[in-house]
């Protein structure tokens, strides 16, 4: 791993444990164990940092979604979708936590936000193309990825719950009663 991904990793880890606002660049300095100028040649402060941050993850988070979608049914799309984020939050729960507790946090400038919406675009399209084809409600796509995205959430926060045992029926029901919210 070079440095500055030894950074951003360091700044993700300390920002997970205890949020943006008591995470400082000489904390995440001393914790990386990189040298200050070396930090400062990647990046200007700890903003620059969170952005590059916030960035690199939703884009990870909607390359993640759309992996190993075929064209076609929009059902086995769905289906797709759902379990390749269901199973990245649940092998990532560092990157589960950011997105529940940095990524909507009001600590995210809506600049930063709007501008990560770019790598939500195959997303946006997917259940644009639902609606079109009268398999979906019509609703605001924006509210769909949303809803999509909750209902995942919620799954993984069962399974994170040490006195729940999810089975694989649990998880295609889930996906089940997700899809009939979308359909007309």
């Amino acid at each position: 791993m070079n440095k500055k991904s030894i950074v951003l990793q360091t700044t993700l880890e300390l920002i997970t444990d205890q949020g943006i606002g008591a995470t400082s660049l000489s904390q995440i300095i001393k914790e990386s164990g990189v040298a200050n100028g070396t930090v400062y040649h990647h990046f200007k402060n700890k903003d620059e940092i969170i952005t590059e941050l916030y960035l690199m993850l939703t884009q990870d988070f909607g390359t993640v979604v759309m992996r190993n979608v075929e064209e076609g049914d929009i059902k086995k799309q769905f289906y797709t979708m759902w379990e390749n984020l269901f199973h990245y939050f649940t092998s990532n729960p560092l990157a589960f936590i950011f997105s529940e507790q940095i990524a909507r946090s009001t600590e995210i400038p809506q600049e930063l936000k709007d501008r990560s919406r770019q790598y939500y675009k195959e997303i946006e399209a997917y259940f644009r193309e639902g609606v079109s084809q009268k398999i979906f409600k019509p609703y605001n796509t924006l509210l769909m990825e949303e809803l999509f995205f909750g209902n995942v959430v919620s799954l993984v926060k069962i399974h994170e719950n040490e006195a729940v045992t999810l089975l694989d029926k649990h998880i295609s029901q889930a996906i089940e009663i997700s899809w009939k919210g979308f359909l007309r």
